[in-house]
């Protein structure tokens, strides 16, 4: 990849958000992990990639001193819209988690459900975990999430998928297919379409960057952290296998 390619652009993310909750809005795997280590923290906290709030809002509700950027005007616009229907207020920004400025230190700053992959390269990799690492407070916590580069996955790779989407508003159906646009950098592109009644009802891409474990570490060592430790489930299982979900908590000494 060139140098200066940066993560998905807001446009594309303005995309995604119309149909975002449509196809995300019922995960909830992750969801008591980030609540309970939230709570621990017992200060603010920052969420990176707050989207729709999906996340975000279920910490609102519990009361926490919660704050939230992302890069999409669209996403932000949806939490708003849902925020107001539950009479929660949000203090979310429009930002760029390789250079925003908050102004403010955080006990504990999230990036869940695989956000940090959006960094493409290195270097943007490098800028993002360094400006967590100036927004945490000495003995902060960042926690993140992304799955281990799964061998069985890139096989599968060119391949379609479908899913069927139900909500409110009627069936769906999803169907996807990752495939690598540049091997050497492991960044892979997904290709989403959705039908309904068997019409087009929307379609779109994104890029993500395959991370190893100890890539990860490096990365961390290099942006100011000396402390971790990587689960492979958010129950806090030990990671043991490539068809895990690496689960890390960082904390700044």
């Amino acid at each position: 990849m060139e140098k200066g390619v940066s993560i998905i652009s807001a446009s594309n993310y303005d995309e995604w958000a119309k149909v975002y909750d449509l196809i995300y809005g019922k995960y909830s795997e992750d969801l008591e992990f980030y609540k309970r280590e939230a709570k621990k923290a017992g200060g603010p906290v920052l969420e990176v990639g707050c989207g729709t709030g999906r996340i975000y809002l279920g910490l609102l509700k519990e009361g926490i001193d919660a704050y939230g950027i992302d890069i999409s005007e669209g996403m932000l616009n949806s939490l708003k819209k849902k925020a107001t229907e539950e009479n929660l207020v949000p203090k979310i920004y429009l930002a760029d988690m390789r250079d925003f400025s908050l102004g403010m230190e955080f006990n504990l700053i999230i990036v869940p459900f695989r956000s940090f992959l959006y960094n493409l390269s290195t270097e943007d990799q490098l800028k993002s975990l360094s400006n967590f690492y100036r927004h945490l407070k000495p003995g902060g916590r960042l926690i993140l999430n992304f799955f281990y580069p799964d061998l069985e996955r890139m096989m599968s790779f060119g391949k379609e998928s479908e899913d069927l989407l139900i909500s409110d508003s009627g069936n769906y159906v999803l169907r996807e297919k990752s495939y690598f646009v540049n091997e050497p950098d492991q960044i892979i592109q997904t290709d989403a379409v959705i039908f309904k009644g068997g019409e087009l009802y929307w379609q779109g891409s994104f890029r993500l960057a395959l991370i190893y474990k100890k890539e990860f570490e490096l990365l961390l060592r290099i942006a100011g952290f000396s402390n971790w430790v990587v689960y492979g489930s958010f129950d806090y299982k030990p990671l043991t296998s490539f068809k895990q979900e690496m689960i890390w908590i960082v904390d700044k000494l």
